[in-house]
């Protein structure tokens, strides 16, 4: 089962967020994995954005098993939505697909445009 996480952003900055798969207490190999994350306005909803490996809006750590999340600010400073969700899954080196994390995103609106 997917671990459940509250992602805030604050509207029009750099997100980077550091993650780091445990299992059992040791860091998973993400050595070959490739991971996907959708941000929706509701599940099944308009597609706000996708992360994932090949759009290098993920960074996979190898063996120490870290994740990094990034999101540009320009990316944010679009978005006309405030409540979201989003899932992140990693399709393993052998294949495995794991729904790591799923939860609410919560967007803190830009006042400052910097125009």
């Amino acid at each position: 089962m997917a671990g459940t996480y509250r992602f805030n952003i604050d509207q029009g900055t750099t997100v980077r967020r550091p993650l780091r798969w445990m299992r059992d207490g040791a860091p998973v190999d993400l050595t070959g994995a490739t991971a996907r994350m959708e941000i929706r306005a509701k599940a099944g909803g308009a597609l706000l954005h996708r992360l994932d490996t090949a759009n290098e809006g993920i960074l996979l750590g190898g063996t120490s098993g870290t994740i990094v999340l990034i999101i540009a600010p320009e990316v944010s400073s679009a978005w006309t939505v405030f409540k979201a969700v989003y899932d992140l899954e990693v399709v393993e080196a052998s294949g495995a697909v794991t729904r790591l994390l799923q939860g609410p995103v919560s967007v803190s609106p830009e006042v400052t445009t910097g125009e």
